[in-house]
């Protein structure tokens, strides 16, 4: 008895021995452990599917949860993933779903077709705010544990495209229900597993969550359950770093593997470096004005004249400099890379104060007013918001209209954002799918042009124009549309268009797989060296 105990003494220090001298920040992790650390500024809010909206749970939740569908590689490359192989009926309005066998989730359960059924009713019932990517599906149907059924009401070209954003990731319903998760009807009042998904998974994905702790770093470890090629690292952290000088140090002194949010300067002062290459690509992600219609919000800036007026005040040539290289102005909510979007539109001339004070004097404002302006203290696709908003207020006072900046972190700025209770706000935007039918949002009475207060009685003739884009299913047609819909919006919108973004970041020497992904930013379980 005296020589096993002697030996588990000794198994066990040996096994502590091995644990690597971290600090408890940074987390503790083993001798021989693939380890990646990525320094970045997210936006999350939740790591619960059916409540997750921002890019940066995105990523999280893509590396833990599977999809129907999925996208490899690039956004040209939709793949089946928890789904091994579909149907879609001759009208277009039934998908038939056959599930990959041997999938089991983090807990050991099989995935089946009753988890696919609970996880897309859960996620409507919670009514978050993805929750209106749901609303043309008529009934699912599980006909046996391995086929899975979707009714739409009406055909919808972009269906498997919605079906790999996270909103329909696949949880494990045994798991969740365990902890609190409902599928029923009220499950936005009485689903109670937010807080425990929050820090935890029920996914199949190659990852699971370990640890979260808000504002500090989210750790993510392998799947032993995964049912693909196991990914290479072990172990992820994210951590959240809002300085991107910060981001910078950390990279270049050994302590990160990815600086995700740099900005031009970063990037400028890394080019010829040895050891760290930078990476870019063109991003769909938007920056917008928003100006409110709702006199009793916006005040003078309802107006639509005033809107016109600021739109012609702006200096995009000098805001697209402020963002570094690679950018562009859209002409509209539609990023250049869907089908059916605009060339950018023609900067030279900008600003056009003349014109603008004209517009303004017409409003009855000749002597300008004073106004908010709300903007999210962080940092998008390396372009800081604040540093932004300041070149806006600038912009905007050549015609009269003092702009006091209100920063706000994120999660308290989204709150009166997308209850529409903002005058002036500086926000972005990432598709929710790489498909223009996810910018139709962005028409009167629909969800983001109703977070400016822009109902669809206010015009009909656009709000009916999406809707049609939104079921055509000829390709040719569909551009046709959404021509008309960006060259409507040219003239009678609440949004100033700002940038289209491009994406630059930094990663070590050698490391593979780390290239930008729109709808995940970066598909996790690529990363190796």
């Amino acid at each position: 008895m005296k020589k096993m105990a002697f030996l588990f003494l000794a198994l066990l220090l040996t096994a502590f021995s091995a644990c690597k001298g971290k600090s408890a920040e940074e987390g503790v992790s083993f001798e021989g452990e693939k380890h990646l650390i990525i320094a970045a500024n997210p936006d999350y809010e939740s790591f619960d599917p059916g409540i997750t909206y921002e890019p940066y749970g995105s990523t999280v939740i893509h590396a833990c949860y599977d999809n129907l569908f999925e996208f490899q590689g690039s956004l040209d490359n939709l793949v089946p993933a928890a789904a091994e192989s579909y149907e879609i009926s001759a009208d277009g309005l039934t998908y038939t779903f056959k599930l990959r066998p041997n999938i089991r989730f983090v807990s050991g359960n099989s995935l089946t077709s009753a988890d696919v059924k609970w996880s897309f009713e859960r996620a409507v019932n919670l009514k978050g705010n993805a929750a209106f990517m749901a609303e043309g599906i008529t009934g699912i149907e599980t006909p046996d544990d391995s086929t899975v059924v979707v009714r739409l009401k009406e055909t919808n070209p972009s269906f498997p495209i919605e079906l790999a954003f996270v909103f329909f990731s696949i949880l494990d319903s045994k798991a969740a229900t365990e902890q609190g998760a409902t599928d029923a009807p009220d499950a936005d009042v009485t689903d109670t597993a937010r807080t425990w998904l929050d820090a935890h998974s029920v996914g199949s994905g190659p990852y699971q969550i370990e640890t979260y702790t808000p504002k500090v770093e989210v750790v993510l470890i392998r799947n032993p359950n995964y049912w693909g090629p196991a990914p290479y690292y072990d172990r992820i952290t994210i951590k959240t770093v809002m300085d991107a000088n910060t981001q910078l140090m950390m990279l270049q002194a050994g302590d990160a593997d990815i600086a995700f949010n740099l900005g031009p300067e970063q990037i400028k002062g890394l080019a010829g470096g040895s050891g760290i290459t930078i990476l870019d690509a063109q991003s769909l992600t938007t920056s917008f004005l928003l100006m409110n219609r709702d006199p009793a919000i916006g005040g003078p800036v309802a107006d639509p004249r005033v809107q016109a007026a600021i739109r012609l005040a702006l200096d995009y040539a000098g805001i697209q400099a402020l963002a570094g290289p690679g950018m562009s102005t859209p002409m509209a909510p539609f990023p250049l890379g869907l089908l059916g979007s605009l060339p950018p539109g023609d900067v030279t001339g900008y600003p056009k104060i003349t014109e603008a004070k004209a517009l303004m004097a017409d409003a009855g404002y000749a002597n300008g007013f004073s106004t908010k302006l709300y903007v999210p203290t962080n940092t998008v696709v390396g372009v800081d918001l604040v540093t932004l908003a300041q070149k806006l207020q600038n912009d905007l006072a050549a015609i009269g209209i003092t702009a006091e900046l209100v920063p706000e972190n994120v999660t308290i700025s989204l709150e009166t954002y997308r209850t529409g209770r903002q005058s002036l706000g500086l926000w972005y935007w990432s598709p929710d799918y790489p498909d223009n039918n996810s910018q139709l949002a962005f028409l009167p009475g629909s969800s983001v042009g109703l977070r400016a207060n822009w109902t669809e009685a206010q015009n009909p003739a656009l709000a009916a124009l999406g809707k049609q884009a939104a079921t055509e299913i000829d390709t040719a047609k569909r551009v046709a549309l959404f021509t008309q819909i960006q060259q409507a919006m040219i003239e009678d919108t609440p949004f100033a268009m700002l940038l289209q973004h491009t994406s630059q970041y930094a990663v070590k020497t050698g490391l593979t797989g780390a290239d930008y992904l729109e709808l995940y930013q970066m598909d996790l379980k690529r990363i190796a060296e």
